[in-house]
């Protein structure tokens, strides 16, 4: 590639003209780079970062009280404290998620002023190039004429062509150069995308700690309202916690509790997972807004995993036009419809097609019959068992190891930022185990 700092040497029959002493300038300025070194991070987002730490660390010694007293024999006053344990990791989660919500719009807000400069680059380099290829139109007809009528020699005429294939060379270099510069654009645009629904999704974190410690502050308050009644007051914290556990559905239809208990024991069997933390996880995935609610293939999902749908649905002996999916969820305003993302996860458990076809030959090996169906509760816990168990320690039960493996079930790869989930999970777990004794 020709050294970019000497235009005015590839062009030595118009060094005076006062027309290219612009555009060497101008062209300069095109082929310039587009960002600096970014430095080091605002000291605002360090503060942040320092807080959010500082609360997790908190929450963890609160997280270890409540596991403590958990293995105590059940009794009024252990259950109180437990409560009143909860609420006070509870406080200090809204205070983190809070401080996770000013941080993504920091995030949000410098990423909308880069994106607009970017676009004003990208909008000055194309008129700038547009200028370069008029100017070049201009120049070949030019170079033409004047070999017609000047007579000036043909080795003249083939130098000055010769300059001109250079320019056209560094024109393709410009060309290619804002293409990528658009290609960079839209990449900014995504992270912008992603940052808003992190947004959206904390707002709907947020509003669940509240609702959560608003309950388990009632409770907290009937209990200690009947301490002279301890067998009432644990009968009736005994109900208040079946009932919430009883809340688990697959896209808006319930499941029953006794089936889900014993379809959590067939795969905790097989998979070595604990019953108590598949039910966990499914009541969480119960509870997630974006999951509820019966959902089609053809509005709901990524029309990537159509076909692995409708195969799914063949062998299992399902309509695809009548068989439910998750809704798509619809957090992105600036797209045309509203929504950013894509639904389609099935049954109980939340698989998406091409996520269950890498499961489906392991759950049929363990389970010994075929085809795997995932709308079977059975069925949909095992292959849930075998993702969850695949991570280090969940086997023997390992609670840090519970909550990795259910943020990375439940929110993916940025499941660190979602650490309420995999809190509510174990808090779910703790629960089902006292009750599944019943069952």
């Amino acid at each position: 590639m020709k050294n970019r700092n000497s235009i005015t040497n590839i062009f030595p029959i118009y060094s005076a003209n006062i027309g290219m002493i612009f555009f060497s300038a101008a062209f300069l300025f095109l082929l310039a780079g587009q960002s600096a070194t970014r430095g080091a991070a605002p000291s605002q987002k360090e503060i942040l970062k320092t807080r959010i730490d500082d609360l997790r660390r908190q929450i963890e010694i609160y997280q270890k009280n409540i596991d403590e007293k958990n293995k105590k024999e059940e009794s009024l006053s252990n259950d109180i404290e437990i409560l009143a344990a909860d609420i006070k990791k509870i406080e200090l989660q809204i205070q983190e998620t809070n401080l996770q919500i000013a941080g993504l719009d920091d995030e949000i807000t410098e990423k909308q002023i880069e994106i607009d400069e970017m676009e004003k680059q990208v909008g000055a380099k194309k008129e700038m190039l547009a200028k370069f290829l008029q100017e070049l139109y201009e120049k070949g007809r030019g170079e033409t004429a004047e070999i017609v009528f000047s007579g000036q020699s043909f080795s003249d005429y083939f130098s000055k062509i010769e300059s001109l294939e250079s320019f056209e060379d560094q024109i393709k270099e410009a060309h290619d150069q804002l293409e990528a510069s658009r290609d960079a654009l839209e990449d900014e645009k995504e992270i912008l995308i992603e940052r808003k629904v992190d947004k959206e999704n904390m707002r709907g974190i947020q509003s669940d700690q509240e609702r959560s410690l608003e309950q388990e502050k009632q409770m907290e308050t009937l209990l200690v309202s009947q301490v002279r009644n301890e067998k009432a007051a644990l009968e009736q914290n005994m109900g208040r916690l079946q009932k919430e556990l009883s809340e688990i559905q697959s896209l808006g239809e319930p499941i029953n509790l006794e089936e889900a208990v014993k379809a959590a024991k067939y795969a905790a069997d097989l998979t070595q997972v604990a019953p108590e933390f598949l039910l966990g996880v499914l009541r969480v995935e119960s509870g997630l807004g974006t999951n509820v609610g019966g959902g089609r293939y053809k509005t709901d999902m990524n029309p990537s995993q159509w076909d692995t749908f409708k195969k799914i649905c063949k062998e299992v002996g399902l309509d695809p036009e009548k068989t439910p999916v998750s809704r798509r969820a619809c957090y992105n305003r600036n797209s045309s419809d509203g929504c950013g993302g894509w639904g389609g996860a099935m049954g109980p458990a939340q698989f998406m097609p091409s996520t269950w076809m890498g499961y489906k030959s392991q759950v049929e090996k363990t389970t010994g019959h075929s085809p795997a169906n995932p709308w079977s509760i059975k069925d949909s816990l095992v292959a849930m068992g075998l993702k969850l168990g695949s991570v280090e320690g969940v086997k023997a039960g390992d609670r840090k190891a519970w909550a990795k493996a259910a943020g990375m079930y439940l929110a993916g790869a940025n499941w660190e930022r979602y650490s309420w989930y995999s809190d509510r999970v174990i808090h779910y777990a703790d629960g089902f185990k006292k009750i599944m004794k019943n069952y």
